[in-house]
């Protein structure tokens, strides 16, 4: 492979500027249609910037339709690509979308307090509401052990699930700070950020079980183990999603 060279990031969105470098180097032909990019970490080191932030760029160009994932291989420049063939809608897009490393560290810190206040607040319809969305994660999960590819709807339910859990927590405005976090998960960014990460069926299993430990503390009245499930299912994404 060919020594390819990046300049360290400044302070702004760096997946913005990664693009930019990425384009710059499809432009002045350093790199090809078909190249390969070095590994997700030497990446992090040429820029010198953190994993998550590689992450987000790559799946930002992914996105954009400058970067292929392939499994097992890497991350490879689309073929008949060019530097200045760029979806300015799309691009606008993401601009407006939030970073998806934010999101998480949003929901580390809110998550595990609802998941503690809806241990001690869920009425029983509630328990029965949240009983019902594991079932139909655990239908989706099924699904996918056949391998029926179901990622999308897998990623929204899961969404709703966590929404439910804010509802039981009977605070108005944890709700509202929490339902504008769990909105953007519904952004392109985050999506395929977390499909590149997570969607595997060894981490789908782990959800399975670390949604019903959340399930069973909150419908017991458990308020602390509520608080410490979720806050070990959150905190689990970062080495998932974004370093593994």
């Amino acid at each position: 492979m060919r020594k390819i060279e990046f300049e360290q990031v400044q302070n702004k969105k760096y997946y913005l500027q990664i693009i930019d470098q990425v384009r710059k180097q499809i432009t002045d032909g350093t790199l090809k249609s078909g190249d390969q990019l070095p590994p997700e970490r030497e990446l992090s080191n040429l820029f010198g910037t953190s994993r998550a932030s590689i992450r987000e760029a790559l799946s930002a160009l992914e996105i954009l339709g400058i970067v292929e994932s392939r499994s097992g291989q890497g991350n490879f420049i689309r073929e008949g690509i060019a530097g200045d063939t760029i979806d300015s809608e799309v691009m606008t897009n993401l601009l407006q979308e939030h970073s998806p490393f934010e999101i998480y560290e949003a929901r580390l810190e809110i998550e595990p307090c609802i998941a503690s206040l809806a241990a001690e607040r869920a009425t029983k319809e509630e328990k029965e509401e949240l009983k019902k969305q594991l079932e139909v994660l655990s239908g989706i999960y099924e699904a996918m052990k056949r391998g029926v590819n179901r990622s999308e709807e897998y990623m929204e339910e899961d969404r709703k699930f966590h929404l439910l859990v804010g509802k039981c927590a009977h605070n108005s405005i944890l709700h509202m700070v929490f339902y504008a976090v769990n909105n953007m998960m519904k952004e392109d960014l985050w999506k395929t950020v977390k499909r590149r990460g997570v969607l595997e069926l060894s981490s789908l299993k782990n959800y399975e079980k670390e949604h019903y430990q959340i399930y069973t503390a909150i419908r017991d009245g458990k308020s602390s183990a509520a608080r410490n499930r979720m806050f070990k299912h959150i905190h689990a994404l970062e080495v998932d999603v974004f370093e593994g």
